[in-house]
């Protein structure tokens, strides 16, 4: 599966896009983190909503998949196995996203982490516990 609104750059380190072919990179990413995320900004259409953005000079290069040579690399991370991403708005808070999708948390039904008091949106998509989405703090 690929995302319909975003390029593969956008989701994956420099190091795995300069290596790897596309269809590999978007095989190492979940279908549900996928559909998920296209659903996101489908629902928040307004401005920009921004994982990686090296490719046009940005600072942000680990907001997707994590390998090991990323200073937040971290084993047992979502990101390290395709299952999370990262996303500042230029149009919204990460609250304001945070709470809709909290309060909508049908339309979303592949999320399964949000992390919580953070100044980006972090989702992944994790299994559920008991059917909900797990809210959790940095640290």
């Amino acid at each position: 599966m690929k995302s319909n609104r975003f390029q593969i750059h956008e989701l994956t380190p420099i190091n795995l896009y300069k290596n790897l072919h596309e269809d590999l990179l978007w095989s190492m990413l979940d279908d549900g983190l996928l559909e998920t995320i296209d659903k996101i900004k489908e629902v928040f259409p307004l401005g920009t909503m921004t994982c990686n953005n090296y490719h046009w000079g940005g600072d942000r290069g680990w907001s997707g998949i994590r390998t090991k040579d990323s200073k937040y690399y971290s084993r047992g991370s979502q990101h390290s196995i395709g299952k999370a991403c990262d996303f500042v708005f230029s149009a919204y808070t990460a609250k304001e996203v945070r709470d809709y999708i909290i309060e909508n948390q049908d339309e979303f039904p592949y999320i399964g982490g949000i992390e919580m008091g953070t100044d980006w949106l972090h989702i992944d998509s994790r299994a559920k516990v008991n059917g909900k989405i797990k809210l959790f703090y940095p640290g």
